[in-house]
């Protein structure tokens, strides 16, 4: 198997060193990735739409620009935001009649119509705004559905955990908090319930487990870690009800997982088969699970949830920089947030340091010589869209948040 990262060319952190950010730096890259994005990206049809490679994802980092204090002057921000996600909601219409679009929340029209909503928030567009909530919530009536999908309708991208991470990211966006509570609590209950059948048909050694398209997944995109995750941000926070008891119960089997570098598997079967193929991304690996780990050390406060995520953070550091471009979802801005989150969480310097050579390494000579072209290179997760939603955190450490994924 090739190698899929470049070795490490930076010395760690020494104890006392001075961590500087030189925003002017990280201000021009912005507006060089931005000014490529411009232009280089459709401006009547993209043909998706969608928030993970389509243009909703675009008008998800305008408006990520537009509340920032450090870069919204940098462009039209609000009238970006709104050009792109008209571009996305032309798609959404012809996916409409699919049910299980309705439900997808980064690759349908759930996450689309929640962009959508928020970017009229912003612009005091009530109508408009309302108009696609109640779009976003035709999602809910596919989902609330237990066996609304036979290839697993749970996890992060299609199913069900993305779902409620765009109800969890509506009512932090929109100060009236437009999605009930009995909608976020039937969506958990029914979340829960569809691991606690699938493991005790399966015999699985956690009380809760997922599967997609066959396949038992770990990760944060694909698998438990982003399931997890969102069952944990619920606003179900009684720690002795027997779902919450599952949920810890599962938490603890997937860190007892965790190998001596720090990672862990890419699917359950991996353990059986004893295959090493162990990736290095938010979507499959340790970057991924820092963020369950983060949220599970918030709200069990349990030590060991810290622990393991700090060791997961130096596998990231030694083989972190991977080739596949600089992207959220599987790149070198995507790892790199997970030092930022463990900054904002501990307030160690080193994790800061760490963060910020992630950032100068976008512009090394060997990243840039050796990495892979996406196929979306401009898009949200797959992209520059995404690296500049982590250079706009690293100038406001104190709210640094990967796209739809609060840990706090």
């Amino acid at each position: 198997m090739s190698k899929r990262y470049i070795n490490n060319p930076y010395e760690d952190y020494k104890t006392n060193q001075q961590v500087n950010i030189e925003s002017g730096h990280v201000k021009s890259l912005i507006r060089n990735y931005v000014e490529l994005i411009l232009e280089n990206t459709e401006t009547e049809d993209d043909g998706r739409g969608d928030i993970y490679v389509g243009s909703a994802g675009i008008a998800y980092m305008f408006w990520k620009m537009g509340k920032s204090t450090e870069v919204k002057t940098m462009f039209p921000t609000q009238e970006l935001a709104e050009q792109y996600i008209k571009i996305s909601k032309k798609n959404a219409k012809h996916h409409r009649r699919r049910s299980d679009d309705r439900c997808a929340f980064l690759l349908g029209n759930a996450g689309i119509y929640a962009v959508a909503a928020v970017i009229s928030h912003s612009s005091g567009d009530s109508t408009s705004m309302q108009e696609n909530l109640k779009l976003f919530l035709e999602g809910y009536d596919v989902c609330k559905n237990i066996e609304f999908a036979s290839y697993g309708g749970d996890e992060v991208l299609v199913g069900r955990a993305g779902y409620l991470s765009g109800c969890y990211w509506l009512n932090k966006n929109i100060e009236s908090k437009p999605i009930r509570d009995e909608i976020i609590l039937n969506l958990f209950e029914t979340t829960v319930e569809s691991g606690r059948q699938y493991s005790m048909k399966n015999n699985s050694p956690l009380p809760l487990m997922y599967q997609y398209h066959g396949t038992e997944y770990l990760g944060a995109a694909h698998g438990v870690i982003g399931i997890f995750h969102m069952l944990l941000t619920s606003s179900c926070k009684d720690l002795d009800n027997k779902d919450y008891k599952d949920i810890k119960q599962s938490v603890d089997f997937f860190v007892s997982l965790q190998d001596e570098e720090g990672n862990f598997p890419t699917a359950l079967e991996d353990i059986r088969t004893r295959r090493e193929k162990r990736l290095i991304h938010w979507c499959h690996g340790a970057p991924g699970a820092v963020f369950l780990l983060i949220k599970s050390f918030n709200i069990f406060k349990d030590q060991k949830y810290l622990k393991s995520a700090e060791l997961a953070s130096e596998v990231i550091w030694k083989k972190g920089l991977i080739l596949k471009g600089p992207g959220i979802c599987h790149g070198v801005a995507g790892n790199g947030y997970c030092f930022l989150l463990l900054y904002r969480l501990t307030k160690n310097p080193k994790y800061l340091y760490r963060a910020v050579k992630f950032m100068e390494f976008l512009t090394h000579e060997e990243f840039k010589a050796k990495a892979r072209v996406p196929d979306r290179p401009f898009s949200l997760y797959e992209g520059t869209a995404g690296t500049v939603c982590f250079l706009i955190d690293l100038l406001a450490t104190e709210t640094a948040e990967f796209p739809f994924m609060d840990v706090f």
